[in-house]
């Protein structure tokens, strides 16, 4: 099987290159990652405290099945912790402490 010239070479759309099938060589320059903004502090205890929220949320829920809502009006504190945790995720993704 014969090589193809590859001074002669001619692709389908006339450009007469092969710049795909270049080679880059074996180093590349490493990525610049850029580095995460705001506080991961405050995100790690925003993330708390929306797990540990929707636990204790869980737990009053179960206490009394029957009457979901009551419960929850009665014992307002899951949902605050939610709430702060909401707020203190939000906050850390944009500040920098």
């Amino acid at each position: 099987m014969a090589q193809p010239n590859p001074k002669g070479y001619k692709d389908d759309w006339g450009t007469g290159s092969r710049e795909g099938y270049e080679d880059r060589g074996v180093y590349r320059d490493r990525r610049i990652v850029p580095r995460s903004q705001g506080s991961s502090i405050l995100r790690m205890v925003g993330s708390v405290c929306i797990v540990g929220g929707i636990f204790w949320a869980v737990y009053v829920i179960t206490r009394n099945p029957s009457d979901i809502v009551n419960a929850l009006e009665q014992n307002r504190g899951p949902l605050g912790v939610i709430g702060l945790g909401v707020v203190a995720s939000v906050l850390g993704k944009f500040l920098r402490i």
